[in-house]
């Protein structure tokens, strides 16, 4: 199964973002804090698979995605990479102020995670275009 029209992709983001919200709303109210990690963990896996099924334009659908690729343009890589590392650098800043816990370092762990793995693909694909270029 792949996800080529944007309108598809965007239905696949909004689930995860309901299922994520409401997964992290209960685990509050249960003050469960190994639930919080366990879904800071699911949402690195998540996000990760979804894009391993998105495909951009000019993409081979059927052929499966370098590992490295999160996105099919460099900008895109580069505007979620610098997304998830600012909201890590917000959440460092939580947990000195105090806001801190066993979930919270797993947070910005994930956070730090994503931000890595999209600022590869930004290093990768900008290197790309400029080789094809």
């Amino acid at each position: 199964m792949r996800f080529t029209t944007p309108g598809r992709k965007a239905a696949v983001i909004a689930v995860l973002f309901a299922v994520s919200a409401l997964l992290s709303l209960l685990f509050d109210a249960l003050h469960s804090e190994v639930g919080s990690i366990v879904l800071s963990l699911l949402q690195v896996v998540a996000w990760y698979l979804v894009t391993r099924v998105f495909r951009g334009p000019g993409e081979p659908v059927r052929a499966a995605r370098a590992w490295w690729r999160m996105t099919n343009r460099p900008l895109l890589s580069g505007v979620l990479a610098a997304v998830y590392g600012l909201v890590a650098v917000v959440n460092v800043g939580f947990s000195i102020a105090g806001f801190g816990g066993p979930s919270g370092t797993a947070s910005i762990l994930a956070e730090l995670v994503l931000a890595a793995l999209f600022a590869l693909s930004y290093v990768r694909l900008t290197s790309l275009a400029r080789a094809t270029a």
